[in-house]
């Protein structure tokens, strides 16, 4: 068939077409063309997809992985996806196998199981569809509040699930294990415009670690504990915080912003070296617990 006759077909430009078959060739698949009188474009008799009868299920599956598609209740469809996609070609079989045998993805924290989100399809099912929802929430220590909203995406953290969803036109952050029931409506849900996901996960990130650190504290480490500072403290206020010391006689010389004097106290006391130089009230706590652990220890 001619380009021409191809593009009335589709309802697209000739361009269009060219560009499709050029991308086509580029992935392998055996298009040609034939110039001239009686020319057009064809394809290899017989050919057909190394990858085929993949559901839309299976495909994003697939594309978000193990551990997200098991959270969303998808992981048999994962499975499905890896097996179609492992027995394609003897190659890729073999690669399948040498992957699974060398590689694994654990998203789960130490000594701790994953949170429950009971929800978590149904948040996903208003998700995809594109619908607003309604949802019944219940914040930390406060009163369950409703909430009509419009989905805009899903936030696996470590092994915790987060919906990101615009309130009034606003994104806001809710943790999927505290939503108790979902209505998913009729109505098309609105993304705000230039909305990205990875953009607002990553300032919101920012945002909620500078919050919970309302004060600084003047402290040094010896210049091979930043590491530990680092695990004791982690975060990456702490990050810059390390960045834009300064060396001074073989330690390390910062401004770390904390939560409170209470929680630094009990931060600060694992790391090996640590001198607070500011505030007095830190520096008193942690002599206090020095000479405790010092008395409790003496014999």
């Amino acid at each position: 068939m001619t380009v021409d006759k191809l593009a009335e077909r589709h309802g697209v430009s000739t361009r269009t077409i060219e560009r499709d078959i050029a991308a086509m060739q580029t992935m392998g698949v055996p298009v040609w063309t034939r110039p001239g009188p009686g020319g057009g474009v064809g394809m290899v008799p017989g050919w057909t997809s190394p990858i085929s009868g993949m559901t839309s299920a299976e495909i994003q599956a697939l594309l978000m992985g193990e551990a997200g598609a098991a959270g969303l209740g998808l992981l048999a469809e994962f499975r499905a996806a890896q097996a179609k996609v492992s027995v394609t070609t003897e190659s890729a079989s073999a690669a399948a196998e040498s992957v699974g045998e060398k590689f694994l993805i654990d998203t789960a924290q130490w000594f701790s199981a994953p949170e429950s989100a009971a929800q978590l399809p149904r948040l996903s099912q208003a998700l995809w569809a594109g619908r607003r929802m309604t949802i019944s929430y219940r914040p930390y220590a406060r009163e369950p509040l409703t909430r009509r909203l419009d989905p805009l995406g899903l936030v696996l953290k470590t092994n915790r699930w987060y919906l990101v969803a615009a309130h009034r036109g606003q994104p806001r952050t809710y943790r999927a294990s505290r939503v108790e029931r979902v209505t998913v409506h009729d109505d098309v849900a609105r993304r705000p415009a230039g909305f990205s996901l990875p953009g607002y996960w990553a300032s919101m990130r920012t945002e909620f670690d500078t919050a919970l650190r309302t004060m600084s504290v003047l402290v040094s480490v010896p210049i091979d504990g930043a590491e530990d500072l680092q695990r004791a403290v982690p975060g990456p206020a702490t990050e810059a915080a390390i960045a834009e010391g300064t060396g001074r006689a073989g330690r390390l010389h910062l401004s770390l912003p904390v939560e409170s004097v209470e929680i630094a106290a009990s931060q600060l006391v694992t790391v090996t070296g640590v001198e607070v130089h500011h505030p007095g009230q830190l520096r008193a706590m942690l002599r206090a617990r020095g000479e405790d652990l010092a008395l409790r220890h003496a014999d």
